[in-house]
């Protein structure tokens, strides 16, 4: 038994279901998140690291080797959807993302957690497990500011 439901030009704004099975062909955003309870609330594009009172929180240390992802406004695919807790948050752990950096960025860079608390910045010759991911984007002024990213392992 097989059905469609709506036509190329009588589409469905939005499908509620409990379970999806099928294939999907797109999606609108570019990341993919999982769900953490943080210690507390932050902002889209926050880098966070694993670690604090619960399971994420920010440092303050460059490089830091627990380096988690950043937080995602918008995650195309969203694991852990029901997580409990305080401050859950979605990280991006792959995929494009908005990350708030601070100093100057070349497109290509690759990015690490700042010594400035919820920021990446650029580094030249990272060490292994410290990388948040390279920079989609040019920065060209010192101070802080949001630029496009692709996170994970890249």
């Amino acid at each position: 038994n097989v059905y469609n439901i709506g036509t190329a030009t009588k589409k469905y704004n939005t499908v509620y279901s409990t379970v999806f099975s099928g294939t999907a062909t797109e999606a609108r955003y570019a990341d993919l998140a999982e769900n953490y309870v943080a210690d507390n609330e932050y902002e889209p594009g926050t880098v966070v690291i694993f670690g604090g009172g619960e399971e994420i929180t920010l440092t303050h240390i460059r490089e830091d080797n627990r380096v988690a992802g950043v937080v995602s406004e918008n995650p195309a695919y969203l694991m852990n959807s029901d997580q409990e807790g305080a401050n859950v948050i979605p990280i991006a752990l792959q995929g494009r993302t908005k990350v708030k950096v601070v100093g100057m960025i070349k497109k290509g860079a690759m990015l690490v957690t700042s010594s400035e608390e919820g920021y990446a910045c650029s580094a030249s010759d990272p060490k292994i497990g410290t990388v948040l991911g390279k920079a989609l984007e040019d920065k060209t002024t010192p101070e802080k500011g949001v630029i496009n990213v692709v996170v994970g392992r890249v």
